[in-house]
């Protein structure tokens, strides 16, 4: 028990343990942590929790079932340095090379996905579903030989 100077009051601050815990794991145990979703959520592999943390004005969110539950402001604030910290340390890098892809044909034509873009580019051939989703994820394949060329290509993104 502690004896406090006459005039101090004791106040009651709320707590938030989820947001505490989820920013302790952030802290405390990182590598639990990899992108589900490269630049947009987080999973945290032991559990399955997904945390959305693609864009700051938005805020933190948990997904579940396709759908976001945001973070109040005072949990975000316990969260969001931890989240900074872990996204500062496993950065979505640019290596000015594209990805590898994965090509199938189906239906009479080819498909060009990639893990890590949420583009499907599609063609008559191979080489053109390549070139297709490879103008769709770069400026600089975008902006070489064939300008006026239309390109056909999905998002799965959800």
């Amino acid at each position: 028990m502690a004896v406090l100077p006459p005039g101090l009051q004791v106040v009651e601050v709320k707590r938030y343990p989820e947001a505490e815990r989820i920013a302790a794991s952030l802290r405390d145990f990182p590598g639990d942590w990899g992108w589900e979703h490269k630049g947009y959520t987080l999973k945290h592999a032991p559990t399955g929790f997904v945390l959305w943390v693609a864009n700051e004005d938005y805020g933190l969110s948990e997904r579940s079932s396709g759908h976001t539950s945001k973070f109040s402001a005072p949990e975000q604030a316990i969260i969001w340095p931890a989240a900074q910290a872990w996204l500062a340390s496993h950065k979505v890098g640019f290596t000015g090379r594209l990805p590898k892809v994965k090509i199938t044909g189906r239906k009479g034509a080819w498909w060009c996905v990639a893990e890590s873009h949420p583009w499907a580019g599609v063609g008559d051939s191979p080489a053109e579903a390549y070139r297709s989703w490879a103008r769709a994820v770069s400026i600089e394949v975008r902006t070489d030989k064939c300008p006026g060329e239309i390109l056909h290509v999905w998002s799965s993104a959800r």
